[in-house]
């Protein structure tokens, strides 16, 4: 995955009855910062996290997929999933209350 891309590895599935995927399921490309947090690699989530950022429109709202070449928000808009995913992966990523002090 190149910078600022989001990885087609991101896809629902490898092919169904459309055929391949052209596009990543956010919440997929979330659960993957989450993964990387819970492993210790989160230097790697933030980079990862920032980048899933940038793709939100002017409101701060993502789609259900995103294409991984362009950036491009495709599918159900806005959608919850994507939106739970912000939200759990600055949950991670956040220090603890205990530590902000």
């Amino acid at each position: 995955m190149g910078p600022g891309e989001i990885g087609a590895e991101f896809a629902r599935h490898r092919i169904d009855d459309f055929g391949k995927p052209q596009s990543a399921f956010t919440v997929c490309a979330f659960w993957y910062v989450n993964a990387l947090a819970a492993v210790g690699r989160l230097d790697e989530a933030r980079e990862h996290f920032a980048r899933l950022l940038e793709r939100r429109n002017p409101l701060g709202l993502l789609s259900e997929d995103i294409d991984p070449a362009t950036g491009e928000l495709w599918g159900n808009f806005p959608q919850t999933y994507s939106m739970v995913g912000i939200i759990t992966s600055a949950l991670r990523l956040s220090r603890s209350w205990e530590e902000a002090s």
